[in-house]
């Protein structure tokens, strides 16, 4: 069965002899191509996953920092709405639409 491979893969390899004009085919070239296929080609950690995983680590690690310093800048919002009543008065009158007894509110939609 081996035999019929290898058979079958030197005559590939000749039919495409343009391009390998004095490489000589022989059991061990086959061999060695072969094994070089399958461990980047072919496989679970092959060349193209490799490079995709590096691409979703970097993505990834981007979105990480970006979400510290989302953190950081809610915590600081935090504290400043929890002693300072002037921002809080200004956060309730931004996000939730509240006013004073004697005001009247106007909202336009663009």
């Amino acid at each position: 069965m081996v035999r019929f491979y290898i058979h079958s893969m030197q005559n590939f390899l000749k039919k495409w002899a343009i391009a390998l004009r004095g490489i000589k085919v022989n059991k061990y070239h086959l061999t060695i191509l072969i094994f070089l296929v399958v461990t980047f080609f072919i496989g679970d950690s092959t060349i193209l996953k490799r490079y995709s995983y590096d691409q979703e680590i970097n993505r990834l690690e981007k979105e990480i920092e970006q979400n510290k310093k989302m953190r950081e800048e809610n915590i600081r919002k935090k504290e400043a709405l929890k002693y300072d009543n002037e921002s809080l008065e200004k956060f309730a009158r931004e996000q939730y639409l509240m006013t004073k007894p004697d005001e009247d509110l106007f909202i336009i939609i663009p």
